[in-house]
């Protein structure tokens, strides 16, 4: 025997098995209704549709259920109210319900309702059992059509391709402004994306109508694309596009709410006292230290305000730096390094601020007399002490009164906010999107930017009070002063060496220090005793001074925040339609 004798004898063992199983599914149907006697057949669909100037359209949708059997309740219609754009935003179909009535006239009872992307009426129809009934569906979509360059459309899901009965006939007539010209149309009938014909369509005068030829199976229906020249309806404008996008996209307003509200926050709690005009103070105010003064200004403890702390400590002779010069590769390199000798034990520091005491202990363990500490040696074990830095620096200022809460801690707390908030709003709107069948595009946008509109108003929330602004309008001074110390306002000051050296650091930590060395190049000749130079040549200029100190203060600010690595590690289209394309569909069933 040939192979190909087995191969027939084995397909037509499957063909019987095929069949076999096709019969016992249609036995137990058969057995299914005979215990129910429950069927629905749809006999007719005809939609009336009339297409308006302003381009909304009126959709009447006359429906003949035929009820087999007993224990009926209704009839129910789902409608797709909810698409995508190519760019994966939301389209929404605004569906508003006129009235929907039996073949009299009668108001039948309805519910409705949202599934996913569904709207869902269901109607309540008096004595079903055993009967053929009429249903009149009276709607209007608002945003039904389509625009393009050369020609409008109505792209319309007559029946909707997702009825869980059959449908014996279908059929709908479009009827256009009497002014419309060049209507062209075109049909589809069978299951989502069928390209077949099964229908007649017939254009005339200012109509079209479209009639199926053949019975609608379940899941099956009619779909009519119609087009015609541009100028007969009214096309919407750029405005109009941008509000039917966000009201498609309505997540997209939640950022302009977070917007105003943190407009209002920041108007009513953010914003400083009104500054009055500047004069010039010739001395810091409320004895500040340098990094008080600098961050009065900004708001902000910057590493300058810190190694301007260690300047002023060195001015007040509780430290001597020493500039070391190294040699490397057999002196063909040089690089620069410093040393702190303490000259004042811990004891003495009684009259030092609590950030000032803190700085001495991360540089000092013993904080006995002539202990120093190498600035390399502070490389990746000073950054632990830097936190409890800049609290003090805060909680100064917040004693004094300049700030209601720490600005530090009003930044974090906005910035938690703003990236909590914005976290609830996108995964939030992401399981919100899949309950209403939206795209989730528009929330992720919305989660993001108002996270980001908090936080960066958070920025800018810190706020003196009263006193504070008071307080920093004579720091404001007291830096003018200092970057016009060599005006002619100022020339009847004596200007001294100790006044330098007294106000050197507070210039540091406003960054105004070049301005304020300028002044006193002509009356600064000797290096101050607290600072030991390695490369002070028999000549001393005071700029030339403040840039070595520039260049201690840019190592010291490296070599203070530098922290041990850790490990790990991180490793519509050219395709044509179809049948179930355009807008409308849905389908419907019995209850």
């Amino acid at each position: 025997m040939s192979r190909g004798w087995h191969s027939d004898r084995k397909f037509g063992r499957l063909r019987l098995l095929v069949l076999g199983a096709l019969a016992a599914c249609a036995l137990l149907v058969g057995r299914t209704f005979a215990l129910t006697g429950k069927q629905l057949v749809i006999d007719d669909f005809h939609a009336e549709v009339i297409v308006t100037p302003d381009s909304s359209v009126d959709v009447t949708e006359t429906i003949h259920p035929h009820f087999y059997g007993t224990g009926w309740h209704g009839l129910y219609r789902t409608i797709p109210v909810e698409y995508v754009t190519p760019q994966g935003f939301n389209y929404s179909l605004f569906l508003t319900v006129k009235s929907i009535t039996d073949a009299d006239g009668h108001k039948l009872k309805y519910e409705s309702s949202r599934e996913r992307h569904y709207r869902k009426f269901k109607i309540y129809i008096p004595n079903l059992d055993n009967s053929v009934q009429t249903v009149n569906i009276r709607y209007t979509v608002s945003d039904a059509l389509r625009f393009f360059e050369d020609h409008d459309e109505f792209y319309w899901n007559v029946t909707g391709d997702e009825w869980t009965v059959p449908i014996q006939s279908a059929s709908a007539r479009i009827v256009l402004p009497e002014s419309t010209s060049h209507i062209r149309a075109n049909t589809f009938t069978g299951s989502y994306g069928s390209r077949a014909h099964d229908a007649r369509v017939e254009v005339a005068a200012s109509g079209v109508e479209v009639r199926s030829t053949e019975p609608l199976q379940i899941r099956q229906g009619l779909t009519i694309a119609v087009a015609f020249d541009k100028g007969t309806v009214h096309e919407p404008t750029g405005a109009d596009k941008a509000i039917l996008f966000l009201r498609s996209n309505w997540p997209l307003i939640l950022p302009m709410f977070t917007f105003v509200g943190m407009f209002y926050l920041w108007w009513t709690r953010g914003r400083d006292p009104r500054l009055r005009p500047i004069a010039a103070q010739y001395e810091p105010p409320d004895q500040m230290t340098p990094g008080e003064a600098g961050t009065l200004v900004d708001e902000s403890v910057d590493m300058r305000d810190i190694t301007a702390s260690l300047v002023d400590l060195a001015v007040r002779g509780y430290i001597t730096i020493y500039e070391r010069n190294e040699e490397r590769l057999l002196g063909l390199f040089h690089s620069k390094d410093y040393q702190f000798a303490l000259n004042k034990d811990r004891l003495e520091w009684t009259k030092l601020k609590p950030h000032e005491i803190s700085l001495m202990n991360g540089l000092f363990s013993a904080g006995t007399v002539d202990e120093s500490v190498s600035m390399s040696d502070l490389e990746n074990h000073f950054y632990k002490n830097l936190p409890g830095i800049k609290s003090n620096i805060f909680e100064s200022l917040v004693t004094h009164g300049y700030y209601k809460r720490r600005p530090d801690s009003v930044r974090s707390s906005y910035i938690a906010m703003g990236f909590v908030g914005g976290l609830l709003i996108v995964f939030g709107g992401v399981w919100l999107a899949q309950q209403l069948g939206q795209q989730p595009t528009a929330f992720v946008i919305a989660g993001i930017l108002s996270g980001l509109i908090i936080c960066a108003f958070g920025w800018f929330m810190p706020a003196h009070t009263e006193q504070g602004t008071r307080a920093l309008e004579k720091v404001l001074g007291f830096e003018d002063f200092l970057v016009h110390v060599e005006s002619d306002r100022f020339n009847r000051m004596i200007k001294t060496p100790e006044m330098f050296e007294k106000f050197l650091p507070f210039a540091m930590a406003l960054g105004v220090e070049k301005n304020w060395s300028k002044a006193f190049q002509d009356i600064v000749k000797e290096p101050p005793n607290w600072y030991r130079g390695s490369s002070f040549g028999p000549n001393f200029y005071a700029m030339g001074f403040v840039s070595d100190l520039n260049t201690m203060s840019s190592r010291a600010s490296s070599v203070m925040t530098s922290a041990p690595r850790s490990s790990g590690g991180s490793g519509f289209g050219g395709g044509g339609g179809s049948s179930g394309g355009g807008f409308g569909g849905g389908g419907g069933g019995g209850f």
